[in-house]
């Protein structure tokens, strides 16, 4: 829409996913109005033309087939991160998969007195959420300010692939329930209709079929009840999406 408003015809989208990033509910008009094709399971291989572009070669990521687009202009997408720049520089700790700040159930970094909240957390997220979650911590803030902290062990939080991360990373059971009930993950593998599981020590210690698909590129949310059981004594605790 915005490359359409600009004056420009979009002739290709190329993902190496199987099926379309985009919601359906976009999708379906995008194909009718834009006229634009999707190349799934597909990767740019070379840009042909000087000084300008005039083709994208594009290969299949299964079959390993070639093909043309013309064209005279290539944007590309880069992975979302969170912008945590004044965190690195204070000596909060990051998670290395997600580059966010790992926090607990209320969000309190690694630092005293460090709250983080929204897309720094994770990315991608609407601005309603963010608010919410800026309430949730302004009320996690004033109980720390008042001398109420968590003091119970916590736990850390693993993941399995297709999830590539999750906030918060750790949890404390007998603490506060993470904003809006949830815990946000990513995914790399579409899944319709998942049932995510926890274990601990190898024992399944919850589990919830969810109504709402694991897609790349999108925040996955998953219940934190599925972490009611968690033992503080038992040590991590991993969650797996099937």
């Amino acid at each position: 829409l915005t490359l359409q408003e600009a004056g420009c015809h979009t002739e290709a989208l190329v993902t190496r996913y199987p099926k379309s990033e985009a919601y359906a509910l976009f999708r379906t008009p995008g194909k009718i109005f834009f006229r634009t094709h999707v190349a799934t399971n597909s990767k740019v291989v070379a840009l042909h033309g000087k000084p300008r572009v005039q083709s994208v070669e594009i290969e299949d990521i299964q079959s390993g087939k070639r093909s043309f687009i013309d064209c005279d202009t290539v944007i590309f997408t880069g992975d979302w991160i969170p912008d945590n720049e004044l965190l690195r520089m204070a000596g909060v700790d990051l998670d290395a998969a997600s580059l966010s700040p790992v926090v607990n159930n209320s969000m309190q970094t690694s630092r005293p007195n460090i709250f983080t909240v929204g897309n720094i957390n994770h990315p991608v997220e609407t601005a309603d959420v963010v608010a919410l979650e800026g309430e949730y911590v302004a009320e996690r803030i004033l109980e720390y300010l008042r001398g109420k902290q968590i003091t119970t062990p916590e736990l850390e939080l693993q993941v399995e692939k297709p999830l590539l991360w999750i906030s918060p990373q750790r949890f404390a059971p007998r603490g506060p329930v993470p904003a809006r009930g949830r815990l946000v993950s990513w995914v790399d593998d579409y899944i319709g209709f998942p049932t995510v599981s926890a274990y601990q020590q190898g024992q399944k210690i919850g589990e919830k079929r969810l109504l709402w698909p694991a897609a790349p590129g999108r925040i996955f949310r998953i219940p934190a009840k599925i972490l009611q059981k968690a033992d503080p004594a038992k040590g991590p605790v991993r969650i797996s999406i099937s």
